[in-house]
């Protein structure tokens, strides 16, 4: 879930002020899309919508929503069902790019020659939680960006080359990624997402 809790609140920065309509509609969607995901009863999101309806300050609105911001990292995307097949990405003297709301499929090969590839998995669909990247790396490099609590299983052969790899800790419900392949003077890097910086 989104962070829609508003963060320029609390007794030092203006907790005691007054909301307005907006304000109370943006707690209410908040309470909804939490209904909507499982997180709160029918019950529960009604007597806090109540609440926020008669909200007068900051301070009122919340205690409604605090239970509820996400702190860790994102949620991992997973299809319904997956295709079984793999994908096959090729840059030679050339690059290659992934990103965004791309599906990644349980097997997928990456041949980078005297070229590049960037692989951002952070809002990528898995279509299986056990995945495997297969490189062959030759005077290239690839880029690849791992959602937060993911595993990964680095089995690559580094000649003149190298894997480095430097991830957050993994979580029990994570994807877990095994990197097989070859890098032959190149190179393979392994990423989480770097984190926005929170504004003031």
């Amino acid at each position: 879930m989104s962070n829609l809790e508003p963060t320029d609140v609390g007794p030092a920065a203006g907790g005691d002020r007054t909301v307005s309509e907006t304000d109370r509609q943006h707690v209410i969607t908040l309470l909804t899309t939490a209904h909507a995901e499982g997180r709160l009863t029918v019950a529960e999101r009604d007597r806090r919508a109540t609440q926020a309806r008669q909200a007068e300050i900051f301070d009122d609105l919340v205690p409604l929503t605090r239970d509820l911001v996400t702190v860790g990292p994102a949620a991992v995307r997973y299809a319904e069902a997956s295709t079984g097949g793999v994908d096959q990405i090729v840059a030679i003297f050339g690059g290659a790019e992934r990103s965004g709301h791309w599906p990644v499929r349980p097997h997928t090969f990456v041949t980078t020659i005297f070229g590049g590839a960037e692989l951002d998995l952070s809002e990528a669909v898995f279509e299986a939680r056990e995945l495997t990247i297969e490189v062959f790396c030759l005077f290239g490099g690839v880029e690849l960006k791992v959602p937060e609590g993911t595993t990964v299983d680095n089995q690559l052969i580094a000649i003149f080359g190298g894997c480095d790899h430097k991830v957050g800790p993994p979580t029990p419900d994570g994807p877990r990624l095994t990197l097989k392949g070859f890098a032959g003077f190149g190179g393979v890097e392994v990423r989480n997402p770097k984190k926005p910086k929170r504004s003031r």
